[in-house]
C-alpha cells in the first residue's frame, strides 16, 4: 500500500524537478541583468564569474555571449513607451550610440534568431549607416520600404532589437549606463 503513495511522490518531485530546470534555463535569466530604458543587458554573460543561470542558458547553444573586454550586447523587446516591438508598426530608433570601436543594430525574432525577411538585409554597422549633421542614428524599421536608413522588419509578430557595442570601456559598467545614452526606440505609427 505504501508503494503507490511513495511512488507519486517521486513522480510528482521528478516532474517539479525537470519543469523548475527547464523553466530556469529556456530564456535568459533575471539575474545578473541590468536595465536601461527599453534596453536590457547581461553583462557578466562573458566573464569568468558567470552566475549558474546564465552558464546553464549558454550551455545549451543558444546564444555566443561576448567576452568581458570584447564588448555588450543590449537587447529590446520594447519601445521607450513601454509596449511590446511589433512588426505591424514602424518604429525610429535614433540618437547616440555609448563609447564603442564599432557597434552594429540587428533585428530578431522574440528568442533571438534572424528573421525570415523578403530582403537579406536584418542589421546595420556603425560603418553603413548614413548619419545627420549632428552624427546621431536615424534609423526606421517598417515592413515597407523608407527613404534613408531602413531596416526591414518581418510581415508581423513580434520582434526584438540587439544592438552589439565592440571593444567598449562600458562593457564592465553596463549598471551605471543611462537611458539618454543609448539610442530610442519611438513607436511612428501602426497599420
Amino acid at each position: 500500500m505504501r508503494v503507490l503513495p511513495l511512488a507519486y511522490v517521486i513522480a510528482l518531485g521528478a516532474g517539479l524537478g525537470l519543469t523548475s530546470a527547464r523553466y530556469a534555463v529556456a530564456e535568459r535569466p533575471w539575474v545578473g541583468r541590468a536595465q536601461v530604458g527599453a534596453w536590457t543587458s547581461w553583462p557578466n554573460s562573458g566573464a569568468r564569474d558567470i552566475d549558474p543561470y546564465m552558464r546553464a542558458y549558454l550551455a545549451r547553444g543558444v546564444h555566443l555571449p561576448l567576452g568581458a573586454g570584447e564588448g555588450l550586447e543590449l537587447i529590446a523587446g520594447q519601445d521607450d513607451a513601454g509596449q511590446a516591438l511589433d512588426a505591424r508598426c514602424r518604429y525610429l530608433v535614433s540618437g547616440a550610440t555609448p563609447p564603442a570601436r564599432g557597434w552594429s543594430l540587428g533585428v530578431a525574432d522574440p528568442r533571438g534568431r534572424p528573421p525570415q525577411l523578403p530582403i537579406e538585409r536584418e542589421s546595420f554597422t556603425d560603418a553603413e549607416i548614413v548619419r545627420g549633421e549632428r552624427g546621431g542614428m536615424r534609423i526606421v524599421l517598417a515592413t515597407t520600404p523608407e527613404t534613408g536608413n531602413w531596416l526591414p522588419l518581418p510581415a508581423g509578430g513580434r520582434f526584438q532589437l540587439r544592438l552589439r557595442l565592440y571593444d567598449t570601456p562600458i562593457s564592465s559598467h553596463a549598471g551605471e549606463l543611462r537611458p539618454d545614452t543609448l539610442p530610442r526606440i519611438t513607436r511612428i505609427d501602426c497599420r
